[in-house]
């Protein structure tokens, strides 16, 4: 994918990037140098990661049917290459619009932000299982909270952009501006929460 395809998924990951609080996202600089120490070990789990993260959304129903017949092997290699380019870096702008980017292709799939958070969560006990294998605790705890610190702020890109990819498209659909829209959904919460209050 170009810079210039990633160009509103640049601005979406700057302004969702601005939301986060500096000590409780991913630091590039700090946590990317952990993970580049730590990257030719963590290479060496690529193969168990991608077949243990596969047969995990294969063997739930409600995972397995976002998928289409025959199309694991294609699934695994953009986990896979996913997976590399984190490993190699760098953390820059490109990195996190192409997060961002997943949401709307989650979207599109009909992967849900939970079905996405569970596998977070299955992906960072993973590399925190291994890193504890592998490593003095020291170093184990410094690479298990660097990758804790990009899943979480990798989520918080994927599950705002599929938030505002979904009321985009619905408000596209109904011929409404999308900001307009959001605020009408404001409003309708606030009713429905009015609602769920004791009289």
């Amino acid at each position: 994918m170009t810079g210039r395809n990633l160009a509103r998924f640049y601005q979406v990951a700057q302004e969702i990037w601005s939301q986060l609080p500096p000590a409780a996202r991913f630091r590039p600089v700090e946590d990317g140098k952990v993970l580049a120490r730590h990257a030719p070990l963590m290479e060496t789990w690529t193969e168990e990661l991608v077949q243990g993260f596969y047969d995990t959304l294969f063997g739930h129903p409600a995972t397995r049917a976002v998928f289409r017949e025959g199309e694991r092997p294609a699934r695994e290699k953009t986990l896979r290459d996913w997976y590399l380019r984190t490993l190699r870096g760098p953390f820059n702008g490109q990195y996190f619009a192409w997060q961002a980017l997943v949401g709307l292709v989650h979207l599109r799939r009909g992967v849900t932000n939970a079905m996405m958070a569970a596998m977070w969560n299955w992906v960072t006990g993973v590399v925190a299982g291994k890193a504890r294998e592998s490593l003095p605790l020291e170093e184990a705890r410094a690479l298990e909270d660097a990758f804790r610190r990009l899943a979480f702020t990798v989520m918080a890109l994927i599950a705002e952009e599929y938030l505002e990819a979904y009321l985009e498209a619905l408000a596209l659909s109904w011929q409404e501006d999308p900001q307009t829209f959001v605020h009408k959904a404001q409003e309708m919460a606030a009713t429905l929460l009015a609602q769920l209050s004791p009289s």
